[in-house]
């Protein structure tokens, strides 16, 4: 097929649909779903962890097997049936029926499985979707800028104002706050899933023998750097997600000022969106390599956050460095892509096989494993520490001392660990060169 000009709808749509309603809703989730069972719902902190623990090991199944052929294509198919059944599944996951501890945990457990899985047929279709649309690098960056773009802006809505919007539309009800909110941002992704299908050819598709799924995924794993790629995304993900689910913990309970939630993640969040607009180009800039630049941004992350820890207490120190924290931590998120579709283009120039949907389930799984370790730190933590619901000001010393930890000790250790991780990324200048060679190759072909 003869190569075209990438159109900017393609870019719009396929922005919306990953970085709007889909990003609101996930954002909702991953900073607020933790506190509601906690506080509002009654599951024990130890159970929660329990069941991100069970539901990360299912998705390590499950991730893989998000393959599909259609008339549609391979990828778009997930974008026109899942959306609609996500919601209705997100909605019930912030219900609150009086059913009983037992019950409850039962009832958080089956909707938060459903959740991880259907979360996962739409996050791994769309990474893999980028290059299936365009093999042109500067088209697959304005891809990935646009789509961080409004995924930065819709998390900043949802983390600032998420608290305010569950009050507006729910009163004293949080739960119905919570469902009638999500249930908003889910009418939101769906419409604009139906826009990216509509609105997307997957031109660059290579249709390889099919082999059996353990096959594939052991071959991927002799693929050089591999593993290194995955400790960063796993690093990268558990870090900025203990950083948006223990915030709320570490505002109310260690600071005993829950008047200031939606102001501390409001400068997380609109300060972070900086970390998309201004360091990853810049950034990418000044390094050119997405390794070098990625390792850059973590030793900016461990400074700040170690800053907070010896001045804790600090308002100033607290909220300067949290947002300066927060911007590098963003641009993880763009970078860990750029580093997902250079991971493929390696596998092609090596093995002549097109890997896009397996190297997205490989990332879709990391984020995946990165927030059941981030949730399972936290609840565990509480639990072992004597947590006490809606104890403000009441909590023992222990419960402090571990939220402290975890919002801002665990993420200097992943900051270590994807810097360290970064030293084996196998993608060179010359690894580079040879991709553009073969894409040149195959348009040359294609005229």
């Amino acid at each position: 097929m003869k190569r075209e000009k990438l159109k900017l709808s393609t870019i719009l749509s396929y922005a919306l649909a990953t970085g709007s309603g889909y990003q609101i809703m996930g954002s909702l989730v991953g900073a607020y779903l933790m506190i509601f069972l906690t506080d509002t719902f009654g599951v024990p902190a130890g159970a929660v962890g329990v069941i991100t623990v069970v539901a990360s090991v299912w998705d390590a199944i499950n991730d893989p097997m998000m393959r599909t052929k259609s008339r549609w294509g391979k990828y778009r198919p997930y974008f026109l049936f899942i959306p609609a059944i996500l919601t209705v599944v997100v909605v019930l996951l912030f219900a609150s029926p009086n059913i009983g501890t037992h019950g409850k945990i039962i009832w958080t457990a089956v909707f938060y499985i459903l959740y991880g899985m259907l979360r996962t047929a739409i996050e791994i279709p769309s990474g893999a979707l980028i290059n299936a649309v365009t093999d042109e690098p500067s088209e697959r960056s304005k891809m990935i800028n646009a789509y961080t773009m409004v995924m930065g802006i819709c998390t900043t809505i949802a983390t600032s104002f998420g608290l305010a919007l569950v009050s507006l539309f729910g009163g004293d009800n949080t739960a119905k706050g919570y469902m009638i909110v999500v249930g908003l941002a889910g009418v939101i992704m769906t419409i604009t899933c139906w826009m990216c299908f509509a609105t997307t050819k997957e031109t660059c598709v290579q249709h390889n023998e099919q082999k059996p799924l353990l096959e594939e995924i052991k071959n991927l794993f002799h693929v050089k750097g591999l593993l290194s790629v995955i400790a960063v995304w796993l690093a990268a993900y558990t870090a900025y997600n203990i950083m948006m689910s223990s915030s709320v913990y570490y505002i109310m309970y260690c600071l005993c000022r829950p008047d200031l939630i939606s102001v501390y993640m409001l400068d997380v969040s609109l300060i972070g969106l900086l970390g998309i607009v201004i360091i990853v180009p810049l950034f990418m800039k000044l390094f050119h390599k997405t390794q070098k630049a990625f390792a850059i941004s973590q030793v900016a992350v461990i400074i700040c956050d170690i800053l907070i820890v010896i001045f804790h207490g600090n308002m100033a120190v607290l909220f300067i460095c949290s947002g300066v924290a927060s911007m590098f931590a963003t641009a993880s998120m763009p970078f860990s892509a750029m580093m997902m579709t250079e991971m493929t283009d390696l596998v092609l120039i090596d093995s002549g096989r097109v890997v896009n949907g397996t190297m997205a389930a490989l990332k879709g799984f990391s984020n995946k494993a990165g927030i059941a370790i981030s949730s399972a730190i936290v609840s565990f933590t509480l639990a072992a520490t004597g947590y006490i619901a809606n104890a403000i000001g009441q909590e023992p010393q222990a419960v402090i001392t571990g939220i402290t930890v975890a919002r801002f000790v665990v993420p200097v250790i992943c900051g270590i660990v994807i810097i360290l991780a970064l030293v084996k990324y196998p993608i060179t200048d010359e690894i580079r060169q040879k991709v553009r060679a073969v894409y040149e190759k195959q348009h040359t072909e294609n005229k």
